[in-house]
């Protein structure tokens, strides 16, 4: 079979097509519940550590050991994973990375000394409180951020 070249009936014709110069609008960077809560922790850890420290140091709540607010972390009481009781104070202390990770923030030690500290029925109260169920917005995590970022203690 021998090829022939397609033909076409009417020679294509060019159009006086000019680009235009595209300017796009910058997007808004759309802010996740997750991230905020990211940001919130690291925020909320920061205040904690610096609001039990003295001289730039501070005491683990549970073993005593004396380090930084650099190398210490804001232990939790109740889980982080409880979110009513998240970002509760009363909740978090700090603690070494011995007791906090390690440790797995030694629940029997924490709660012993909040008991000596704030009283049996605050305690049972709070363990009560963590089955609330929370739910919060983007504003809420925002006021908080700004309401815990600038409170250095």
């Amino acid at each position: 079979m021998k090829k022939t070249p397609l033909l076409r009936k009417t020679p294509m014709k060019r159009s006086a097509f000019v680009a235009k110069e595209v300017v796009k609008k910058p997007k808004k960077k759309v802010v996740s519940l997750s991230s905020l809560k990211k940001k919130l922790d690291a925020v909320f850890s920061k205040y904690i550590r610096n609001k039990y420290a003295k001289n730039g140091y501070v005491t683990c709540y549970t073993c005593g050991k004396v380090d930084t607010i650099e190398r210490m972390q804001n232990g939790h009481f109740i889980s982080r994973g409880y979110l009513a009781t998240r970002f509760d104070e009363n909740n978090c202390r700090p603690q070494c990375v011995g007791c906090n990770m390690f440790g797995n923030g030694k629940p029997l030690d924490f709660e012993e000394n909040l008991k000596e500290e704030l009283g049996d029925q605050f305690v049972e109260d709070m363990k009560k409180k963590r089955h609330e169920i929370m739910k919060f917005d983007k504003r809420w995590y925002e006021e908080k951020i700004k309401l815990y970022g600038q409170n250095r203690i």
